[in-house]
């Protein structure tokens, strides 16, 4: 797949937060439960929802790492049990769109890797995926995750 390239400046955003701990193996089963207890906290306190749900990857994916999975809200939101109300920053960042399954996420990773190196930029973190559509809503070959890398 080829990937396009683009610099763009991202907004703070307001968002409630999980964090987790996880795993390649762990992943999917721990953003699902971060998701769900987001979603279960913003519907009782009544959180305005403003944008696509992200993750960020503060320290890169080893063996193990740290993964925040975010909602963006409106001004108003509460922090609960489990879930925190936070300013996520923004800043200049690289960015591409993936097209496929989770799981071939890497090759968008490579591509703005290859990007940066072309184009003497340093990556920094943490790295964003943004999740532009429902994986239960549609084919795994269509799901679309815009991966934003910041960069110096």
């Amino acid at each position: 797949m080829d990937y396009d390239v683009t610099v763009k400046e991202l907004p703070a955003r307001l968002a409630l937060t999980v964090r987790r701990r996880v795993s390649m193996a762990t992943i999917a089963v721990a953003m699902g439960e971060a998701f769900g207890a987001i979603m279960a906290h913003a519907g009782a306190g009544g959180a305005q929802f403003a944008g696509p749900p992200f993750a960020l990857y503060p320290g890169g994916m080893a063996d193990e790492y740290d993964m925040v999975v975010c909602m963006p809200v409106a001004p108003g939101a509460t922090a609960g049990p489990g879930v925190d109300l936070e300013e996520v920053p923004g800043g200049t960042v690289a960015s591409t769109m993936h097209k496929g399954p989770y799981a071939s996420v890497g090759e968008a990773y490579g591509a703005l890797q290859a990007w940066m190196a072309a184009n003497g930029k340093q990556p920094g973190a943490p790295v964003r995926e943004v999740y532009l559509n429902d994986p239960g809503s549609v084919p795994e070959s269509e799901l679309l995750t815009e991966i934003d890398w910041p960069v110096a």
